[in-house]
């Protein structure tokens, strides 16, 4: 009896984790924070036993990650508070070790990820409406919040997937209304970063789910979806249309010289300063701390804009970590990506039409997807919400593909 409550908490907290994450202040970390909590129990005795070659693969994935970051905090003068986000990578091993022991209950994840969606959008909706904000933002950056309420809308889309195959239709409805609350909460927050993932990755789940829906119903979707698009960008309200202007223009002004402090701007020559670091320091990078003298110097020589001092990082993943952490960085960065990735696509193949597993390993590998998408316009790792809903979503979906396949199995 206590471990099926156990097993019970543990699905519900990692449900919670999606329900809460920008609803609530800082509400990523109260699901998270009691599902490690309960996973304390297996760092007395860990079950190595219930880890295939998989399972460590992930695991020590993401732990090597997260040693090679405190190296290179290390080498930047050991600035201790910035071990505090790398050292997630280790702290959701316990929790991976304590899912896969857990009866699965891995559905609640998709109940978890609708809420989330409907509720990140009610909230960026009030926000614009009643509070009058110009961008929605919850308790976290605009960007933070828009490109997390798009994680979360894309994932309500899948569970739309799993929902459809079991012929829940209530819930398939719902799913799909947590999907365009997702969109409709990255749109509230006017991070166009985020809107680069939706043709990209919604083409990915469409074509994945090609022979689930039939022909009719994907080519519904796309007409659907491009009326919806059109609409959004047509309607002033929505703010697209001005935000895409916006950005044209500064690039085209950037282009002649006239504004370097515009939001594209900018960030052109952030990475310009980071490229030069990496010029600098291609092996191991000059560190987030020893970036400071190095834009100081570009600034004293006319190199880049005064601006560029008062941002830690480059607002572009890779460029940042080449900068700051070399291609060694680099390196374990893509690694960090493909692992898992390369795991989900693994499980896509081996269960082509068994949508009880398909469905959240399609929804665990869009997750270093959004990330690899994100990354372009922003620094998903240097904001503590970045990490944790990355590391707890690939291990939260991983935990629910062996548990699902695990039921298949034993039919």
């Amino acid at each position: 009896m206590l471990n099926t409550v156990l097993s019970a908490l543990a699905w519900f907290f990692a449900a919670l984790t999606f329900a809460l994450s920008i609803t609530v202040p800082n509400g990523y970390n109260i699901g998270t924070t009691f599902i490690f909590l309960l996973s304390l129990i297996f760092l007395l005795k860990p079950k190595w036993s219930v880890l295939n070659k998989d399972d460590k693969l992930l695991f020590f994935g993401f732990a090597f990650y997260a040693v090679a970051m405190f190296g290179f905090v290390y080498l930047d003068g050991w600035h201790t508070r910035e071990l505090d986000r790398p050292s997630r990578f280790i702290l959701v091993l316990p929790v991976l070790l304590l899912l896969l022991k857990s009866a699965g209950r891995e559905k609640w994840l998709w109940f978890g990820t609708i809420i989330g969606a409907i509720g990140a959008f009610s909230l960026a909706v009030y926000e614009r409406k009643v509070l009058g904000y110009g961008r929605a933002h919850g308790s976290e950056h605009p960007i933070m919040f828009g490109n997390t309420g798009m994680l979360l809308g894309l994932m309500s889309f899948v569970s739309a997937t799993y929902f459809y195959a079991n012929k829940r239709r209530i819930w398939m409805m719902l799913a799909v209304l947590g999907g365009l609350c997702g969109i409709g909460a990255s749109v509230l927050s006017a991070s166009r970063g985020g809107w680069v993932a939706l043709p990209l990755i919604g083409f990915f789940l469409l074509w994945q789910s090609r022979f689930l829906l039939g022909k009719k119903l994907v080519w519904g979707v796309c007409i659907t979806s491009m009326l919806l698009v059109t609409a959004a960008v047509v309607v002033p309200q929505t703010g697209i249309k001005d935000r895409i202007g916006q950005a044209i223009n500064d690039v085209v002004r950037y282009d002649k010289g006239v504004d370097k402090d515009s939001s594209v701007g900018l960030r052109f020559e952030m990475w310009k300063a980071a490229l030069i670091m990496f010029e600098e320091s291609p092996l191991v990078g000059v560190g987030e701390y020893g970036s400071v003298a190095v834009k100081e110097r570009l600034i004293g020589e006319g190199t880049v804009s005064e601006k560029v001092l008062t941002h830690s990082h480059a607002h572009n993943e890779f460029i940042n970590a080449l900068g700051l952490t070399g291609i060694i960085g680099f390196a374990f960065l893509i690694a960090v990506y493909l692992i898992p990735l390369r795991l989900f696509l693994k499980k896509m193949r081996q269960y082509p039409d068994n949508w009880n597993i398909r469905s959240f390993a399609m929804a665990g590998a869009l997750v270093p997807m959004c990330y690899m998408d994100f990354g372009l316009s922003q620094v998903m790792f240097s904001h503590n919400i970045g990490v944790m809903m990355y590391v707890f979503s690939i291990v939260y979906f991983w935990a629910a593909v062996r548990w699902a396949e695990r039921k298949e199995l034993s039919k």
